[in-house]
């Protein structure tokens, strides 16, 4: 009996999911479209898309920490990953736009590709000219844009770990820009949507925005050092 009832909650939450996704599709993309400086008012749809999907399905983001994000100044966001449910936590988390770093292969998805175009920056590591030109891109973006968020686990954890093991991606584009990373411990999502499910449950989700780590004087020599004291905070946070 349990279980049909979440069907029944995952079926409503879904229809929330689409039916707010569609009704503010157009602001998403076109501000964007138009002008840079359009990404605000598309942040804000994600923004307030994430809002109404918290509201409408009762599952509340209690973020802490917002006193580390620093508005005009632009971060590369890093953040555990454990349910799709952590995807609408960084917009409630963050209150300036970021757009999150994204395969090119994604962009060939029928029309979720178009929304990957407009909402993310796609990185293309295909050949040494195109991951040359996305560093240059992505340095622009960090120095004159918005913050960058980064997944670098790489793909939701499954295991009974923490966090798994990062890969370097971020690190390299915080220390090319000279930008602070600012990490984000999300806890409690797998609980109300396993990653290996699309049964969901309705319930409280813990975000917090721990103090910024700068980057500035650090060279690719000292990625491994900053990517050790990265995780050592987060998993910290994580167990405590």
């Amino acid at each position: 009996m349990l279980k049909f009832f979440r069907f029944i909650y995952t079926f409503w939450a879904l229809l929330v999911f689409h039916v707010f996704m569609i009704i503010l599709f157009p602001v998403f993309i076109i501000p964007s479209l138009i002008s840079k400086k359009g990404s605000k008012l598309s942040f804000k749809a994600i923004r307030l898309w994430s809002f109404l999907f918290s509201f409408f399905n009762r599952i509340i983001y209690k973020v802490e920490g917002k006193e580390h994000f620093k508005k005009g100044q632009n971060y590369v966001i890093i953040s555990n990953h454990t349910s799709f449910l952590d995807t609408p936590a960084i917009p409630q988390a963050i209150d300036a736009p970021f757009k999150a770093l994204a395969k090119k292969e994604l962009t060939k998805i029928p029309i979720f590709g178009i929304i990957i175009k407009t909402i993310t920056e796609v990185v293309d590591r295909s050949n040494p000219r195109s991951r040359q030109k996305s560093k240059d891109r992505l340095n622009e973006v960090l120095k004159n844009e918005n913050s960058i968020l980064v997944f670098p686990e790489g793909t939701m954890n499954r295991t009974d770990k923490p966090l798994q093991g990062f890969y370097d991606g971020a690190f390299r584009i915080a220390i090319d820009a000279q930008a602070p990373i600012l990490p984000v411990v999300i806890k409690g999502a797998a609980k109300l949507m396993k990653p290996s499910s699309f049964l969901m449950k309705p319930g409280k989700i813990d975000v917090k925005l721990l103090a910024p780590i700068s980057t500035v004087g650090l060279t690719h020599k000292e990625l491994p050092q900053l990517k050790a004291e990265v995780v050592e905070k987060m998993q910290a946070e994580l167990m405590g």
